[in-house]
């Protein structure tokens, strides 16, 4: 079985929030909706202070529905692991993760970009091979 989501979200962003959220923050929110089966909910969190869902709405359903669809096929969500976070200048960071299941685990990785002073989310990564750990 072989599932793979990339999606390239690039676009600029901005933030609405009174307090800065670190790409970290923004990715265990994430993941605390999706344990809770709350797809939707999660990408909202993750998108939060981006444009992209405007820019780029058609991804960003299409996105939300093959994971709604794609993550029941490894069983009960168990929890996640911080895997590592890798900074790249002072304005892009990668964060990895592996989303555990019942039956076999998911690798997650992230990239957010700051231009300026808030981050945002600018590619998502997950499939069901390892190759995302290194």
């Amino acid at each position: 079985m072989k599932f793979v989501v990339a999606l390239l979200l690039f676009t600029p962003g901005f933030s609405v929030a009174a307090a800065p959220t670190t790409p970290k923050d923004k990715a265990d929110a994430f993941f605390s909706s999706v344990i809770k089966n709350d797809i939707a909910d999660g990408f909202d969190r993750l998108f939060d202070g981006s444009s992209i869902p405007q820019d780029k709405p058609q991804a960003v359903t299409l996105l939300k529905t093959q994971t709604q669809t794609g993550l029941p096929l490894y069983g009960k969500i168990l929890g996640y692991d911080f895997i590592k976070e890798e900074d790249y200048g002072s304005s892009i960071v990668r964060l990895v993760y592996v989303l555990k299941s019942e039956k076999a685990p998911t690798t997650w990785e992230f990239y957010f970009y700051r231009p300026k002073g808030s981050w945002f989310l600018a590619n998502i990564i997950f499939n069901d091979q390892f190759s995302l750990l290194r």
